[in-house]
């Protein structure tokens, strides 16, 4: 018996992977509990996902029921959109395998390419992709040449400048693509070039839409899935990891050990004793009793108690006990999820007394017209010093935030961020930023500012998407140094 730990599902959605995985008798009494405690025009997103995986079931759990129209109903449109979804994804696949890149497709996307999401309806988000570290910029600027777009707005610049550090990024394409690409299948693990490449040489061959595709063998999968459990705020991992226990062939201790290299032994431990402790999954008590007894680093124990809530979520402790599991950790050989501005500039506006100080240099901004793309000419690059540049604009009818890429010489080296809008559209607005210069050794530069959207905008979408989330219109109205 595995003591409950914090990850496990609670409430309603507890209930309901009862009634999705459980023996019958224990199925049966989850399904009346959830039924009497829930007015199903109320129920949550995460617990419509779970209804696919119950609804084969119902015949014997609550013949009589009257959801049973309702939850067919919703399930048809799911799939009805998984499968749009899915067609235009997987136009991913051609642009990475036309730039001979190979990849390998995992989570809910190997479960759909191996057949299993057909008996349970799974319900489809985006599909994983990874790539090794070494095809990071090739993949990115494959998926670009195909037309996908960062679902965040940030540029092909941007997005190349942070390939050496960024675990993942969602991109999306059309009305429904959306694809989320990883140079790791892991959102935090201790760094392993023989466990990487082992994962690769076990890869399976797949099909997934007509396309040939490779997914993980069915122990790297589970790991995987249970890896990611203890941040996941819905229950298919339930739904995955006990499929594949009972349809495959796993290797228990191969998962084991594998676990403990990866030093991510209480994600795995809390998502295995869930399910046989818990839902009654048949687990082996061998594998759970190893995972029990290992000794786990208190880096790792902290990085699990930390991490199991939705980011929004966290407490202020759990927030400062995740920053410093991530600093333990990657002293420790780990890769972790990295913020951006560890390699480039993220910055807010500001209104300093320093960046209003006196000019070192008179603006080298030039009048322009207002535009999504402005290039300025700067005379000389002072490298180690700080440049100021000041962005006007007409203030947006609604608050909105707004994103500005900067380049120099086409190489990104700050994101610009600020917030504006809700007041009187016909009032100009200045916003003032400062960055730092890199070195140049010719001496001049072009600075490059481009306006990005606040997220992917897909076709077809109405006015007021753009003109809350678009790129905006902008001039850049001055540049100075600072000393």
């Amino acid at each position: 018996m595995i003591k409950r730990m914090k990850s496990w599902p609670t409430g309603e959605l507890d209930l309901l992977i009862q009634a999705a995985l459980s023996p019958e008798p224990r199925a049966r009494q989850a399904w009346h509990s959830w039924t009497a405690a829930r007015r199903f025009d109320d129920i949550t997103w995460q617990e419509m996902r779970l209804l696919g995986s119950v609804y084969p079931r119902l015949p014997k759990l609550d013949p009589e029921t009257p959801l049973r129209p309702r939850i067919e109903g919703i399930l048809k449109n799911r799939w009805i959109l998984a499968q749009l979804k899915l067609r235009e994804s997987c136009e991913a696949f051609d642009c990475l395998r036309g730039g001979s890149i190979p990849f390998i497709v995992f989570k809910g996307g190997a479960f759909q390419a191996e057949g299993f999401s057909t008996s349970n309806r799974r319900v489809l988000g985006d599909i994983d992709i990874l790539v090794r570290p070494r095809h990071a910029l090739a993949a990115l600027d494959a998926l670009h040449q195909g037309g996908w777009v960062a679902t965040n707005g940030e540029s092909l610049e941007y997005l190349r400048r942070l390939a050496t550090i960024r675990l993942n990024g969602n991109f999306g394409k059309g009305r429904y693509g959306n694809v989320d690409l990883h140079v790791s299948p892991f959102h935090y693990s201790r760094g392993d070039a023989s466990l990487d490449e082992g994962l690769w040489a076990r890869a399976r061959s797949a099909s997934l839409v007509s396309r040939p595709v490779l997914v993980p063998d069915p122990t790297d999968s589970t790991l995987i899935v249970l890896a990611h459990a203890t941040e996941s705020t819905n229950g298919d991992w339930t739904v995955d990891v006990a499929t594949r226990i009972r349809e495959q062939e796993i290797e228990w201790d191969r998962l084991v050990e594998t676990a403990s290299r990866r030093g991510i032994v209480p994600a795995v431990l809390a998502g295995l004793g869930y399910l046989s402790d818990r839902i009654g999954v048949a687990v082996p008590d061998d594998a759970t009793s190893k995972l029990s007894a290992m000794k786990v680093p208190l880096s790792q124990r902290l990085k699990y108690w930390s991490n199991v809530t939705d980011r929004s979520d966290r407490s202020l402790p759990e927030k400062a006990g995740n920053r410093l599991a991530d600093l333990m950790l990657v002293r420790d050989g780990f890769s972790v999820v990295t913020k951006d501005r560890s390699a480039i500039t993220v910055t807010r506006s500001t209104l300093s007394p320093r960046a209003l100080a006196k000019q070192r240099r008179s603006s080298v901004v030039k009048a322009s017209m207002p535009g999504l793309d402005h290039r300025v000419h700067l005379p000389w690059l002072d490298g180690g010093s700080r440049l100021v540049l000041e962005l006007a604009f007409q203030q947006p009818v609604r608050s909105r935030r707004l994103f500005f890429d900067v380049c120099i010489d086409g190489v990104a080296v700050a994101r610009l961020r600020t917030r504006s809008g809700g007041g009187n559209p016909d009032k100009r607005v200045w916003r003032r930023f400062q960055f730092p210069l890199p070195q140049s050794s010719a001496g001049t530069a072009v600075l490059e500012i481009s306006a990005r959207p606040s997220r992917f905008i897909r076709p077809g979408a109405s006015a007021d998407e753009f003109l809350e989330f678009g790129p905006f219109p902008f001039q850049p109205s001055a540049a100075w140094w600072l000393g």
